[in-house]
C-alpha cells in the first residue's frame, strides 16, 4: 500500500499491471509457438497454445485477447512442415478455448470498471469525513492519517479534523463503534456538529453535550443505529500557553516535549450515546501547558489494540521516547511506519493526527520541513 501526503496522509491500494506482466502473453505466445514448431505431438502442442489466450484474458482487455488469441490460431491451423497439423476438431476445440478466454477477458474489464468506481465514490465519501487537514491552522501545523481494518475499505468510523474557532483552534478525533456505511454515516453526522458547535459554544463541554444531543436524538428518531461514540475535544487559544483537554471515552493524548514524552492523565467522561448519564454539561476540560515547538499526538484506540506474534499490545509512549520531532508529518509517518513493523493483528480502524504548535516566525521554516 502507498502513502499519499497532504495534510492528512491515506494509505491507497495500487491497482496498475506492470507493463512486463501486460507483455507475458506475447512471450507465451512466442514460446507455444516454438513448442509447436519442434514438437511434433499436436496434443501437447495445443494445450500449450491454449494457455496463452487465457494468460492474456487475466492481463489484457478483451481486444489484446481477441488479437493474441487471433494469433495463435492462426499459428495453431498453419501448415507447420516439421510437425503434425491439426485436424479441423481439434482447431474447433482451441477455437472454443479463445473465445472462453475472451470472454473472460470481457467480464474482468467490466468487473474493474465498477469496482474503480466503486472505489472513486468510497473516496469521494472519505474525503467527506477526513476532509485534507490544512498544513497550516492558526499557529499550529497539522498532519493526519486514517487506516481501515477492512482488507480493501478505504472508509470506517473513525474521524478527525482541525478548524478554527471564535474561542481558538478546536480539534476533534472520534471513533463509532462498528464498521461500514452506518459507521460512516454516523462519523459524518458527528463532524457536521461538531463544525457548528465550536462556532456557538465557548466551553468544549458545550461541545460534546451538542455532539451527545444529536447522537441520542437522530437514534431516537431511527436516523442513526443506536450507537456510541468515543470523542476527544482539544482547544488551543492563541492568548494561551495551554491546550484544554476533553475526552468522552477516548484514549488520552500524547504531549511530546523535546526528547521527553508525557502521557496526559485525562479522566474521560462517558462516551457519547452510551446513555448511562445526562448529556456533558460546559467546564470539564482540563487545561494542559502546550508552547512552541512541543507536539499533541492524538490517535484512535486501534493504534495502542495492536498486537504483535505473542499477543502484545503496541508500546506507543515508551517507542517515542528520545525521538526529535522535526514535524508532524515526519511523526506520523514514523508511528504508522512503527506500528506496522510491530504489529501482525490490527483489528480496529487507526486514526492518528498530530498537531505542533509553532510560532509565526517558524512557518517559513515549518513549509521547509514538511517539503524534505
Amino acid at each position: 500500500m502507498g502513502l499519499r501526503v497532504s495534510g492528512s496522509i491515506r494509505l491507497q491500494p495500487g491497482t496498475a499491471i506492470p507493463l512486463w506482466v501486460r507483455l507475458l502473453p506475447l512471450g507465451a505466445l512466442l514460446a507455444a509457438s516454438a513448442f509447436q514448431l519442434f514438437r511434433p505431438d499436436p496434443l501437447h502442442a495445443g494445450i500449450a497454445m491454449a494457455i496463452v489466450p487465457v494468460l492474456a484474458a487475466f492481463v489484457l482487455g478483451p481486444v489484446w485477447t481477441a488479437a493474441i488469441a487471433a494469433l495463435a490460431l492462426g499459428v495453431v491451423a498453419a501448415p507447420v512442415p516439421f510437425s503434425r497439423r491439426f485436424d479441423g476438431d481439434d482447431i474447433v476445440v482451441v477455437a472454443i478455448v479463445f473465445a472462453t478466454a475472451i470472454g473472460i477477458s470481457w467480464i474482468r474489464q467490466r468487473y474493474e470498471a465498477g469496482l474503480v468506481t466503486m472505489l472513486s465514490v468510497s473516496d469521494a465519501a472519505q474525503h467527506a469525513i477526513l476532509p485534507d487537514l490544512s498544513r497550516r491552522v492558526g499557529d499550529l501545523a497539522c498532519t493526519g492519517l486514517y487506516h481501515s481494518s477492512q482488507q480493501g475499505a478505504i472508509i470506517g468510523g473513525d474521524f478527525f479534523d482541525v478548524r478554527p474557532s471564535p474561542f481558538g483552534t478546536r480539534l476533534i478525533l472520534g471513533d463509532v463503534q462498528g464498521h461500514g456505511l452506518e459507521a460512516v454515516g454516523t462519523a459524518s453526522m458527528l463532524l457536521s456538529v461538531f463544525h457548528e458547535a465550536i462556532l456557538d459554544e465557548e466551553e468544549l463541554g458545550g461541545v460534546a453535550w451538542r455532539l451527545e444531543r444529536r447522537l441520542l436524538d437522530d437514534a431516537a428518531h431511527g436516523y442513526v443505529p443506536e450507537v456510541f461514540a468515543s470523542v476527544l475535544l482539544a482547544e488551543f487559544a492563541e492568548d494561551s500557553g495551554d491546550v484544554r483537554l476533553l475526552s468522552c471515552g477516548h484514549p488520552p493524548p500524547l504531549i511530546l516535549r523535546g526528547e521527553r514524552v508525557e502521557e496526559i492523565d485525562l479522566k474521560p467522561s462517558p462516551v457519547l450515546g452510551l446513555r448511562l448519564a445526562a448529556p456533558i454539561r460546559p467546564g470539564s476540560a482540563m487545561a494542559v501547558p502546550f508552547g512552541e515547538d512541543e507536539t499533541l499526538l492524538a490517535f484512535s484506540d486501534g493504534l495502542v489494540e495492536a498486537r504483535d506474534a505473542d499477543g502484545d499490545y503496541y508500546p506507543l509512549a515508551s517507542h517515542l521516547k528520545g525521538l526529535m520531532v522535526p514535524s508532524p508529518r515526519r511523526l506520523v509517518e514514523f508511528v504508522w511506519d512503527d506500528v506496522s513493523r510491530f504489529a501482525t493483528r490490527m483489528d480496529d480502524d487507526v486514526s492518528i493526527l498530530a498537531v505542533m504548535r509553532i510560532g509565526r516566525d517558524q512557518a517559513a521554516e515549518a513549509a521547509e520541513a514538511e517539503a524534505v
